[in-house]
């Protein structure tokens, strides 16, 4: 009797189940991964309700709308973000961040940004801004997105590095082959550095670091080392000091990463260069509001870096 009981229940559920829940659509897998792209917003009807407030200024007679690009929330295994809003507007970059049915905003104003950082491997991308807040606030935020997107992302990093310093923008090209030379020595870093720059960048001073490496353990013959720094390029141009590295990770053994710091001349305080140890260098720069940034060189660069902290003061003072 306990047994018909259990079978008709089971079978009345399997029942209610069928009928009332439908299917649920699937997204294949490219869809799923299309979804958390940034896209960009080109009309005030296309901002998401939560955000229109924010953007009734920007209506007015003649106004064009802002540049303006919105970053889909995400949920993974071993991070999540909310979903963000990023407009060029009023001589500021704004960050919007979704918080339920309101959001919370913060701007950078161009001039007050310190410096940016782009940091990329493979498909994951973050961009990294410091500087001054609106509020005088020293500040940082970093956006994650997808680097089949950061095409989107270029012309608010042009924007940012142009104004940091007060310079106009130009639209002449960078002048061709001022890479050339290290074309034997690190192919990749040569494109990596004629990639960096903006047109009408003239080039001051350059330095290719090749990687630092130490001996780990020896076993079975074969020698194993230990990365003490990457591979670096320090450009200085008449604007801004360009700082490119490898990112230390590894994906099957190979590095796919690198790491571009883009810093304005007119918001360093200081540099200066100090002796780790015997072989160890450290260029020191110092920003407003921020720890300073730090960089290893071998002890055999020296008189490079002395040529080009020699050439930075003459550009600053």
């Amino acid at each position: 009797m306990l047994t018909r009981v259990r079978n008709n229940l089971r079978l009345s559920w399997k029942q209610v189940s069928a009928s009332s829940a439908a299917p649920l659509p699937q997204l294949s897998a490219s869809e799923q991964t299309r979804s958390t792209w940034a896209r960009l917003i080109e009309s005030y009807a296309d901002v998401p309700a939560v955000y229109q407030d924010f953007f009734e200024p920007a209506l007015g007679v003649g106004r064009e709308f802002p540049y303006t690009l919105l970053i889909p929330a995400t949920e993974g295994k071993l991070f999540r973000t909310r979903e963000l809003l990023l407009c060029d507007f009023e001589d500021g970059i704004h960050l919007l961040e979704s918080s339920g049915s309101s959001y919370e905003a913060r701007c950078y104003p161009l001039q007050g940004i310190s410096y940016l950082e782009v940091r990329t491997i493979l498909l994951d991308t973050r961009i990294k801004i410091t500087g001054l807040t609106e509020t005088g606030a020293p500040a940082s935020s970093t956006l994650r997105i997808n680097s089949a997107c950061s095409h989107l992302f270029a012309p608010l990093l042009e924007r940012m590095r142009l104004a940091a310093d007060g310079a106009p923008g130009t639209l002449q090209s960078p002048h061709p082959g001022v890479f050339d030379h290290w074309n034997r020595l690190n192919y990749k870093f040569m494109n990596y550095a004629r990639g960096s720059l903006l047109g009408g960048d003239r080039v001051m001073h350059a330095i290719l670091q090749p990687e630092i490496r130490a001996n780990q353990v020896t076993l079975l013959g074969r020698t194993f080392y230990r990365t003490i720094a990457p591979a670096l390029a320090c450009i200085l141009t008449e604007r801004e000091l360009i700082l490119i590295r490898e990112d230390i990770r590894l994906v099957g053994g190979h590095r796919y990463g690198g790491i571009w710091d883009y810093i304005p001349l007119g918001v360093v305080t200081d540099m200066a260069l100090n002796d780790r140890d015997d072989r160890l260098l450290v260029l020191a720069i110092r920003l407003p509001g921020s720890a300073p940034l730090e960089f290893q060189f071998q002890a055999a660069a020296r008189p490079e870096i002395e040529q080009l902290l020699d050439t930075f003061r003459k550009l600053t003072t």
